[in-house]
C-alpha cells in the first residue's frame, strides 16, 4: 500500500528506489531501539467494534485508512 500510495501521489510519482526506501524507513522500527519501549507498546490493547485489538492493528489500520483518502495538500 506504500509503494502504491507514493507511486500515486504527485509529488513523488517520479521518484526513484531510494527516495522510496527512505519514505519506508519512516514505518519501519529500528532494531536498535530500546526493547522496553517496544514491550510497552505490544501491551497496548484498544477496543474496535466489540474486539479487543492489539494497537498495532489499530495504528495499521488508521494508515491504511489514512493511505486511501487524496492528498489535499503537503
Amino acid at each position: 500500500m506504500l509503494h502504491t500510495q507514493f507511486r500515486s501521489n504527485k509529488d513523488t510519482k517520479n521518484l526513484g528506489v531510494e527516495e522510496f526506501l527512505k519514505a519506508l524507513r519512516q514505518y519501519c522500527i529500528l532494531f536498535t531501539s530500546k526493547e522496553m519501549l517496544w514491550t510497552e507498546f505490544q501491551a497496548i490493547y484498544q477496543m474496535l467494534n466489540g474486539r479487543t485489538l492489539p494497537i498495532q492493528n489499530i495504528a495499521n489500520k488508521i494508515k491504511q485508512y489514512q493511505m486511501q483518502l487524496p492528498c489535499i495538500s503537503n
